[in-house]
């Protein structure tokens, strides 16, 4: 396959090479998620409500603004990367959610994410927590397998659960809510969760959004599927119209103190069922690419376009060259008979 992908853009012109990049960082996002299918997946990231909060050994401390971080001896650097960052990352969720929103936050960073768990009372398997109405946030430099977190994803996840309490004024939101606006707003990039969603879109279903709180709580499977459904679906409503309007409104209608459901349906002029069903309809379309990658046609697929536009131009080079060719001989046989015009006139006046 190198190979002939090297051939290929050998004799493509410059203007078409520079798709190339897309058409690699395609191939290997898509051959990532085949290696990908069937491994269990985590969540690394929550909002719910802990308890204690005991982190003693997050003793060194750090001001940026209004957010103060308590952070482990010898995370220094991680710590002020994270404090450089976040005004740039509070304002980007703020524009968002339309709501300029107090950024008063404490942010712990420890460690192991076992530090988490140990101190909030939160699962083992999370490697950053929120409880929003304190407005503090820890974060963990290890997963739980010990391997390199992605510490700023996870602090922009747990930034969004602070921001979605506070854009809200409070209000009861659904989980799937929570965390597929949290996912969706830190821009995280997991293939994981694509692969799980399009797994359900052409294995067991989707389950109704009213049915994913119960998902988020059941097996390993089953709450994979809650997440990536919840995350896209969410996706799907920042962008439902042009500006993102019908979004940042939504969170108008629920500091007035409208249930979600009313908010959703006053923001969406739809109720939170048809938008649901619009967003099922385009499920299978968007991912189609599923199917073709379990069956080994998709690589051909995607260099189909390129192939097809090689063989062209490889034609019509051959058109051309015989073309000129044909120009040649006959410029070649107008020397010929201009020459022996000359020469027989030559002739005649001697």
């Amino acid at each position: 396959m190198p190979n002939l992908l090297l051939t290929m853009a050998s004799i493509v012109p410059a203007r078409f090479a520079r798709l190339w990049p897309r058409l690699f960082g395609m191939l290997g996002a898509l051959s990532l998620a085949a290696v990908l299918v069937g491994l269990p997946q985590t969540a690394k990231a929550e909002e719910g409500q802990p308890i204690g909060w005991a982190l003693d050994d997050a003793s060194e401390t750090l001001i940026k603004g209004r957010a103060l971080f308590r952070y482990e001896p010898g995370l220094d650097d991680e710590t002020r990367e994270l404090a450089d960052n976040l005004p740039q990352w509070w304002s980007e969720i703020e524009r968002t959610l339309g709501s300029d929103l107090d950024d008063s936050v404490v942010i712990h960073v420890v460690s192991h994410s076992g530090m988490v768990a140990r101190a909030t009372g939160m699962p083992v398997w999370v490697s950053g927590v929120a409880h929003p109405p304190r407005g503090e946030i820890v974060v963990a430099l290890h997963d739980p397998d010990g391997s390199r977190s992605d510490l700023e994803t996870l602090l922009r996840h747990e930034l969004v659960h602070v921001a979605l309490f506070r854009a809200s004024g409070g209000a009861k939101l659904p989980r799937w809510f929570h965390e597929g606006a949290a996912e969706s707003i830190a821009n995280e990039i997991d293939l994981m969760r694509a692969e799980a969603l399009a797994s359900a879109v052409f294995g067991v279903g989707v389950p109704p959004i009213g049915e994913l709180e119960a998902a988020f709580r059941g097996d390993a499977n089953q709450a994979s599927v809650a997440y990536a459904a919840a995350r896209d679906f969410t996706t799907w409503l920042r962008y439902h119209d042009a500006d993102g309007s019908q979004f940042r409104q939504l969170f108008s209608q629920l500091r007035m103190g409208r249930g979600f459901e009313t908010a959703v349906a006053d923001a969406y002029g739809e109720s939170l069922a048809d938008l649901d069903a619009q967003w099922r309809a385009g499920l299978l379309g968007r991912f189609v690419w599923f199917p073709l990658l379990g069956s080994g046609e998709l690589p051909f697929l995607l260099l189909a376009p390129a192939i097809g536009y090689a063989w062209v131009r490889r034609r019509r080079q051959l058109a051309a060259g015989w073309a000129r060719l044909d120009a040649e001989d006959e410029a070649d046989r107008r020397r010929l008979v201009e020459s022996a015009t000359r020469s027989h006139g030559l002739h005649f006046a001697h």
